[in-house]
């Protein structure tokens, strides 16, 4: 199996791990600007993902502790100087499914679309058992999992070092099986595929946004990440709706449309858009190690200081 998980990392194909952030106390907001902000405009502390569509729309992922949502929200309109939108708590992460089994497939077919669709109509909206606190080390392993689901715990040590954080191997493990594996953080590992599709076809980053009533959407996302095209997707279960990403060969753009029409058809989705990624202005960020120690607040008021200070 190691060797098969090699020839596959050959030929482009990496491996992470799929977080469910609401399980470390966290949560995520998406801002959603109809317009092209600036991104020296946009501030830094807690920022998540910032992308600009060449349709003249802007999204910016941010993250927080479930309390400090309004902070967050407040801080940025502030910093920004425009009002977003729309807003959204994004407090669910759904993860592809079958991804792996169909992997080499081209296109969708009869047969696939019909899997789908029973997908959607059994998905239940998973349930989160337990929810904790987060410190400064278990941020770390998520970070590092989300880029490599193989990292090694030396290889977290390591990482620890170089930002001044001695722990022991014992401890490292200890939050690895206790604070991530044992409470649920981790849902999943997933290939990924972006660039795998990339080199076999011309492709355009792209990025679909799905809305619905709140017990519809889940479903109807769950199966549309049955195509190996499109990453996980972030849901707000309570407003009804979610965005994925998805790597997207030209020729392939008429049949998703056809899925999501025939998804909206059956009540599963209300509206949905795919807005196509400028590739210049894709930014990703891993969680602030801050997070762990600090509020919301003071991370924000330690970034400005530092910010507004002389160089």
């Amino acid at each position: 199996m190691w060797r098969v998980v090699k020839q596959l990392e050959g030929l482009g194909i990496g491996f992470k791990a799929v977080p469910l952030l609401s399980r470390m106390g966290l949560t995520e907001v998406l801002l959603i600007y109809h317009t092209r902000i600036p991104m020296k405009r946009v501030p830094e502390a807690m920022l998540r993902s910032f992308i600009r569509t060449f349709e003249g729309i802007t999204m910016l992922r941010y993250v927080s502790k479930r309390h400090e949502v309004e902070v967050i929200v407040n801080y940025v309109v502030d910093r920004v100087g425009v009002e977003p939108s729309e807003v959204y708590v994004l407090d669910t992460t759904i993860t592809p499914k079958y991804i792996l089994a169909h992997i080499a497939r081209g296109a969708m077919d009869k047969i696939y679309v019909r899997e789908l669709l029973a997908l959607a109509s059994t998905y239940q909206q998973p349930v989160i058992h337990t929810v904790g606190t987060c410190d400064v080390v278990d941020i770390a392993l998520v970070n590092l999992l989300e880029e490599n689901a193989f990292v090694k715990i030396k290889g977290v040590l390591n990482y620890l070092r170089t930002r001044s954080v001695s722990v022991s191997y014992r401890t490292v493990l200890k939050h690895y099986h206790n604070h991530v594996v044992g409470r649920g953080v981790i849902a999943g590992i997933r290939p990924t595929v972006e660039r795998y599709i990339e080199r076999l076809s011309p492709s355009t980053r792209r990025v679909l946004v799905v809305y619905g009533v709140p017990h519809s959407v889940g479903r109807a996302v769950k199966a549309l990440l049955g195509l190996p095209l499109f990453s996980e997707a972030l849901l707000s279960s309570k407003e009804g709706v979610a965005v994925a990403i998805a790597s997207t060969p030209m020729e392939l753009l008429p049949r998703i449309a056809e899925f999501l029409d025939l998804l909206n058809s059956r009540g599963y989705i209300n509206e949905w858009k795919l807005l196509e990624v400028d590739p210049g202005s894709q930014l990703k960020r891993p969680l602030p190690e801050a997070l762990g120690s600090l509020s919301a607040t003071e991370i924000i008021g330690r970034r400005d200081s530092l910010t507004s200070s002389p160089p």
